[in-house]
């Protein structure tokens, strides 16, 4: 038996070790509505912030991570690596990334035809394609 959504959508997870750089990379250099926090004491705050009927939750813990991840690029390891957004505004939003000092890996170009790509991370190197169709 199959899971029976009872949202057709997916909400994603990250833990960061930097809050601010994250409030900066997603809410500001990003754009991506706040939606909201919610402090879970003596365990940490998440900050909520609307990818279309999705939301991104970004973890801020109150003791830091035993470890992070790979920096060495999206295939670098296995498990999830990468989260995709589709954007109309692609090299905007590839220039704002880059002008605010955030990694640009890949950089906007034709995936197939009618499909532009590009990937970015933020400040501890989780990867965010941006993807646009057209």
């Amino acid at each position: 038996m199959g899971v029976e959504l009872s949202k057709p959508l997916l909400d994603a997870g990250i833990v960061t070790k930097d809050e601010q750089s994250a409030r900066q990379f997603y809410g500001e250099v990003l754009g991506l509505p706040l939606e909201g926090e919610v402090d879970i004491p003596q365990y940490g705050t998440v900050i909520r912030y609307s990818v279309g009927d999705s939301v991104l939750r970004v973890f801020v813990p109150e003791q830091l991570p035993a470890s992070e991840g790979s920096r060495d690029g999206f295939a670098s390891q296995s498990g999830i690596r990468y989260l995709t957004l589709y954007v109309n505004n692609l090299e905007q939003v590839v220039d704002a990334v880059s002008a605010a000092g955030y990694p640009v890996p890949v950089p906007p170009r034709d995936l197939r035809p009618g499909v532009r790509v590009a990937q970015v991370e933020d400040a501890e190197g989780n990867a965010i394609e941006l993807m646009a169709e057209g």
